[in-house]
């Protein structure tokens, strides 16, 4: 039967058998320093906050320099029709080069140096050449940069808040980790506890046995014993398979560790359970959030910010484009392009022009589409603010009236399991006795059984509900929050 028991072990270990070539023994410092190789999941919070930064880079980037150049080449074969036709132009070419820089204030500046030629009926190669200083003024949709210095200042808005988030996310994702780490402790825990059962149990049905055929034990005994211990080998079977299911979930999310075979670290339930309870009591200090450990109030205030100025952009949308444009150029002709540039060195003269340029929309529709643009901001932003503090107020207050719960089950669940052994030790006199049957004997084991493993689940469960604390809480000062 000792075989069988090996078994089993085997089964348990199944996982770490299958994929072994390399040990990994596992603990919170070595998760640490797994996750700061930035396994997919990093990435994915990384690439996110790269993807907000992007969209501030792309709206800065409007507002840069830029060098503008061109060029064109024209002839025409066109019929005169008359040796004086002087309105169709033969040949003509030009050329420049300049910078245009706009800026989010609704201006726009330009300068540029250019030359050209062109040949008629009455002038041939005739040229210019010079430079030119434009300006361009938005007089309305973004008069004094009303539309994009608050586009852009949103745009920042965003870049801080999701760093933010981006912080608030690696957290989480630590978390979740850690759960599944303190599961597989658990889960150890169990499988030792039901272990030492099933060795016992197989003990008890072979001495059942060996009475059996001494005369002194019935068939029902030792059928009963070959119950119990079958029972404890299925709950070992169990408890195998979902230290499968978690080993699985943590080679997902760390994939370093796919390959290798995983041990637990030694432990000592009593550290863990004494950081615990050191961390839970400073929890329950604390009557209001403490807002000053979590990075959410800040968010909640950026997206207020957020919204604000969404709203100013969404208002212009559909807004008349009004814009005031003026150039004044130095030009320089003559016969001929080098003449020109020579006419332009030495007798430059000036060319001014000024002008207005105006883009009215008509129709309903952009009124329409500024008015959903400046609701959908309004409740987009205000939904998210709402989760976060939520997250802040709730949370807080929620996660510490469920710990305070759990340790009183805790408590209630030690006493219990005190008062089941206390119990199952005077069970097993009376037995002896035969004051009690084999059937009640049996189903006290149980309810021990049952009971301690409730105990652990339990602890598990008030590990979890400190996982999401710190999820949220992120800064929070316990030396259960650090690893």
């Amino acid at each position: 039967m000792r075989s069988y028991l090996s078994v089993i072990s085997i089964l348990f270990l199944i996982p770490s058998i299958v994929w072994s070539q390399n040990k990994v023994i596992l603990s919170e410092p070595v998760l640490n320093g797994l996750i700061k190789k930035e396994p997919p999941g990093v990435q994915e919070i990384e690439a996110s906050f790269l993807a907000v930064k992007s969209q501030q880079l792309d709206k800065s980037t409007l507002y840069s320099a830029r060098i503008d150049g061109e060029g064109s080449v024209y002839r025409s074969d066109e019929r005169l029709l008359n040796n004086f036709d002087g309105a169709v132009t033969r040949s003509a070419n030009s050329y420049s080069l300049g910078v245009v820089k706009p800026t989010p204030y609704g201006v726009t500046i330009g300068a540029k140096a250019f030359s050209g030629k062109s040949t008629n009926a009455f002038v041939t190669d005739a040229a210019n050449a010079g430079v030119s200083v434009t300006l361009a003024v938005d007089l309305f949709q973004n008069f004094l940069g009303r539309r994009a210095l608050s586009d852009l200042e949103k745009s920042e808005m965003s870049v801080k808040r999701a760093e933010l988030e981006k912080v608030s996310q690696l957290k989480a994702y630590e978390a979740n980790i850690r759960k599944l780490y303190w599961a597989l402790v658990a889960n150890n825990e169990q499988y030792e506890l039901i272990t030492n059962l099933v060795a016992t149990a197989e003990q008890q049905y072979k001495e059942a046995t060996r009475r059996q055929r001494q005369g002194v034990a019935d068939s029902g005994e030792v059928a009963r014993y070959r119950s119990e211990w079958t029972t404890r080998k299925a709950n070992l079977l169990t408890i195998g398979y979902q230290k499968s299911d978690l080993l699985r979930s943590l080679r997902e999310l760390l994939p370093d560790l796919a390959g290798k075979e995983i041990v637990l670290a030694p432990y000592s339930v009593e550290k863990i359970q004494s950081k615990v309870l050191a961390c839970t009591a400073q929890i329950g200090q604390h009557n209001a959030a403490p807002v000053q450990y979590t990075n959410y109030d800040e968010i909640v205030a950026l997206l207020e910010e957020e919204r604000e100025l969404e709203e100013k952009v969404a208002r212009t949308v559909g807004d008349p484009t009004v814009q005031l444009t003026g150039e004044y150029a130095s030009v320089g002709r003559d016969f001929g392009a080098g003449a020109a540039q020579d006419n332009f060195y030495s007798d430059p003269r000036g060319r001014r022009s000024l002008g207005l340029r105006v883009s009215i929309p008509i129709g309903g529709r952009n009124a329409d589409s500024s008015e959903v643009k400046e609701r959908l901001a309004k409740k987009r932003y205000y939904a998210l603010a709402q989760n976060n503090l939520l997250k802040i107020k709730a949370f807080h207050q929620e996660t510490a009236k469920k710990i305070e719960l759990l340790h009183e089950v805790v408590k209630n669940q030690r006493d219990t399991n005190e008062s089941l052994s206390k119990s199952l030790k005077l069970s097993r006199r009376k037995y002896k006795q035969a004051r009690i049957s084999l059937q009640e004997l049996i189903s006290e084991k149980d309810l021990r059984l049952n009971s301690q493993l409730s105990e652990i689940q339990t602890n598990l469960t008030i590990i979890n509900s400190l996982m999401d604390y710190f999820s949220i809480y992120g800064d929070f000062p316990c030396e259960f929050n650090r690893i």
